[in-house]
């Protein structure tokens, strides 16, 4: 998976690929005479569009081109599906048995859509978390791909420690100077950096004294922003992009903690995800933390360069976003409290 495009000028961008050409390889490659093709809104992912299509057969299908490499996830998600793990949507194959298809240096993924809703959209106590439990805990017991590495190996989804993406982060937004499109930001910054700034110092005290800990294949990114509730009630769990190998708490942590801040999970939630998951499974409770403070200071990062560079995706408030992220529900705050039940003050790191 390469950019670039057909005349090696320039790299190809999924948004760049004419509709024409899109459904040309479906035919080609998949043997899917596609109707038409919707775009699917949302979602932080410059490096990928989704469609939804309809072939002349009734059937519907979930069209993904991108440029990110997610070889590893595709071939987790396949695997899964192929021994008859519940709740995973898997890869459609190309005629000629591959798991995606390339389009000038685009990765062209089809699987079938899940006729149903967003989790996000659903009140959080119509999720099936015992269900969503058990699909998890089968991702997480599935022996690692050999055939393709994964791309992470950690809670880190940039190449830099937190606290330096901080830095760097708080560099660039001094640096753009008075740009009214960031006045609500930089309003916000100087309450949120010394918060944000305690995570980083906590998160290097503990990482100095974590134990070893096994490594399992992970989703990723499994929090209900990337789960489907079919139309009877069951969760699915969608893009294994960020699929790979590293402590189990990765995962876990989305859901001992919580990620999405317009969906606060409680207690009761949790013991219904563990009860599918399995109480067998030991969990590190300073890991959690510990990841809880890199994916927040990751995902603030993410929303402040987003508006740096304007682009967010249409109709996303960032200063909403960011007050959510830092507000009582937001992952932020989950971190601070899950160091204070550990009793790690962060004051030194």
């Amino acid at each position: 998976m390469s950019q670039r495009d057909a005349g090696g000028a320039r790299p190809v961008r999924p948004g760049d690929l004419p509709r024409e050409r899109v459904l040309a390889a479906l035919d080609d490659a998949y043997g899917l005479r596609v109707g038409d093709l919707r775009p699917v809104a949302g979602g932080w992912d410059g490096d990928a569009i989704v469609w939804v299509a309809d072939d002349a057969d009734g059937g519907y299908w979930s069209v993904k081109a991108t440029v990110r490499d997610v070889r590893f996830g595709l071939e987790v998600a396949a695997r899964l599906a192929d021994e008859g793990a519940e709740g995973v949507v898997p890869p459609r194959r190309t005629r000629d048995g591959r798991l995606w298809h390339d389009l000038d240096g685009v990765a062209l993924v089809v699987s079938a859509w899940v006729a149903g809703a967003d989790a996000v959209t659903v009140p959080v106590d119509v999720v099936d978390f015992a269900m969503l439990g058990r699909t998890l805990r089968r991702v997480h017991d599935l022996e690692p791909p050999r055939t393709v590495r994964a791309r992470r190996r950690g809670i880190r989804r940039v190449d830099r420690s937190p606290q330096a993406l901080l830095d760097e982060v708080d560099a660039q937004l001094t640096a753009a100077g008075d740009d009214t499109r960031l006045a609500p930001l930089r309003q916000r910054w100087p309450d949120a950096l010394p918060r944000l700034r305690r995570l980083a110092r906590a998160e290097r005290a503990l990482k100095r004294t974590r134990q070893p800990a096994g490594r399992v294949t992970l989703h990723g990114d499994p929090h209900l922003g990337n789960v489907v509730v079919d139309l009877e009630g069951r969760p699915w769990l969608i893009d294994f992009d960020e699929a790979a190998v590293a402590p189990r708490e990765v995962d876990l942590m989305l859901v001992e903690l919580g990620v999405l801040f317009s969906m606060p999970l409680d207690e009761s939630h949790r013991e219904r995800f563990r009860a599918g998951y399995g109480l067998d499974a030991p969990i590190d409770e300073e890991r959690i933390a510990r990841f809880g403070c890199v994916r927040a200071i990751e995902d603030v990062a993410a929303v402040v360069r987003h508006a740096l560079a304007d682009t967010a995706p249409v109709g996303v408030d960032r200063a909403a976003a960011l007050d959510g992220m830092l507000g009582p529900h937001g992952l932020v705050t989950l971190a601070e409290r899950a160091l204070d039940r550990l009793g790690v003050d962060g004051s030194r790191g």
